[in-house]
């Protein structure tokens, strides 16, 4: 039986404040950690090689699907076995990994969803009850999830058309793939959220929606 090799990939995006800790918490409990910088203008880079992270850097922000795409192809590439997926920002506890990977590494299921004990935006609550209807999954796009490599595989790839990191998830709930979600923690954030304040947010989760909702794709 091959070696199991959990890789956490990690988008990021102007988190020098936060992601020398991130590292650090997340390296005790995975194999790899993949940092995917999406041209952050701090020292995001610098710290994340310094504590040890292989690290893609964009010169030009290319978003978070992106960045989530390239860090599974790369984790693929070196070997993962699980990929997990984890959040620069701080608002993650690393102490809720192993909760997360178990299940994949017991051959228990194979995406392991995060839910957080409360949204922070009004749209995430309707893009909630769509995946509660579609995948009986009640936090979709919570940035803590784990995937088993064969399910990345079969689909070839991760997000094609900008669904903040969903798009695999629905995939593998439409070929079968076993699907469980564990309670996390959540800190609370300082500074300005990636996607950006409370509107620009909640417009980009609803586009979201509106593509998972008309997707008919593979």
């Amino acid at each position: 039986m091959a070696e199991k090799k959990v890789i956490a990939v990690i988008p990021a995006l102007n988190e020098e404040n936060t992601i020398s800790e991130v590292i650090r918490g997340v390296k005790k409990y995975v194999n790899e950690i993949i940092l995917v910088d999406d041209a952050s203008t701090d020292k995001t880079s610098i710290i994340a090689q310094r504590e040890g992270a292989v690290v893609i850097s964009y010169k030009k922000n290319k978003g978070y699907d992106k960045s989530i795409n390239d860090g599974f192809a790369l984790a693929e590439k070196r070997g993962a076995t699980t990929i997990s997926t984890f959040d620069g920002d701080g608002q993650h506890n690393p102490e809720d990994i192993p909760k997360i990977i178990e299940s994949i590494l017991d051959g228990e299921a194979d995406v392991v969803v995060g839910k957080r004990p409360h949204y922070t935006r009004i749209a995430e609550y309707l893009f909630a009850l769509v995946a509660k209807i579609k995948l009986n999954i009640d936090d979709p796009l919570c940035g803590l999830k784990a995937y088993h490599i064969n399910v990345y595989k079969d689909v070839g790839y991760f997000d094609r058309f900008s669904s903040i990191g969903t798009q695999l998830l629905f995939n593998a709930k439409r070929r079968g793939y076993r699907i469980v979600q564990r309670n996390i923690t959540l800190n609370e954030r300082k500074d300005t959220p990636r996607f950006g304040k409370r509107f620009k947010a909640n417009w980009k989760i609803l586009k979201a929606i509106i593509k998972i909702l008309c997707w008919r794709g593979k």
